[in-house]
């Protein structure tokens, strides 16, 4: 079965961007890696988790209020479902839509973002640079190395971002990647500029990460 990843890249898109980390390598002692997901979080899990707890915490408490007010025990346990049912749709509906807000989304794929930048061998000069794309939530993120922060602002890398943002929305996400990596290419050389015994310390290829 094809993973979610398939459907946005094809095997010329991974070949293009592993051709343009090479590109962009050739001229700098910078080392690039793409990492892409298919997500980032299980968030209909994580809606649906929150949606039970909240529905059960309704049909407690109809429970509690119809049977001090002695209603009956059929006319007491169909007003806990109903107001169980209600408490689903607000919590899974509108609850729903506070968990995956793009400003959370945004955080939880930086934050998968650094676990991944932190599981890679540090490069010789501190000098690697990670661009993670998160499909489900539609959302990117660049992570420097300490070496590079030292020398290239961290707003700098607004711009580069904002290349992965508009090929996501507008579909062509091998392109906006392949925008990113020709713009990081020339600040890298730059302030880090390929040295005579340089060797390629991190993959080319793009890796899906699942």
């Amino acid at each position: 079965m094809a993973s979610v990843v398939d459907k946005y890249f094809s095997s010329a898109d991974f070949d293009a961007i592993e051709a343009a980390v090479k590109k962009a390598e050739s001229g700098t002692a910078g080392e690039l890696a793409v990492d892409l997901s298919s997500h980032s979080r299980h968030w209909g899990t994580e809606k649906l988790l929150h949606a039970l707890v909240f529905t059960l915490i309704c049909m407690v408490a109809a429970l509690l209020f119809t049977r001090q007010v002695n209603w009956g025990v059929y006319y007491n346990v169909t007003q806990s479902i109903l107001w169980g049912a209600v408490g689903f749709v607000i919590a899974y509906f509108g609850w729903g839509r506070y968990l995956t807000r793009a400003e959370r989304k945004r955080k939880v794929v930086w934050n998968r973002a650094l676990k991944l930048f932190h599981q890679i061998t540090p490069t010789r000069g501190l000098t690697g640079v990670l661009i993670f794309v998160s499909l489900e939530e539609g959302q990117a993120a660049i992570v420097a190395d300490k070496g590079i922060a030292s020398k290239v602002p961290s707003d700098y890398w607004h711009q580069p971002h904002a290349l992965i943002m508009k090929g996501i929305k507008e579909n062509h996400h091998a392109e906006g990647i392949i925008q990113a990596i020709e713009m990081i290419a020339v600040e890298l050389a730059t302030h880090f500029p390929r040295q005579s015994d340089d060797i390629n310390e991190l993959p080319d290829k793009p890796r899906v990460i699942d």
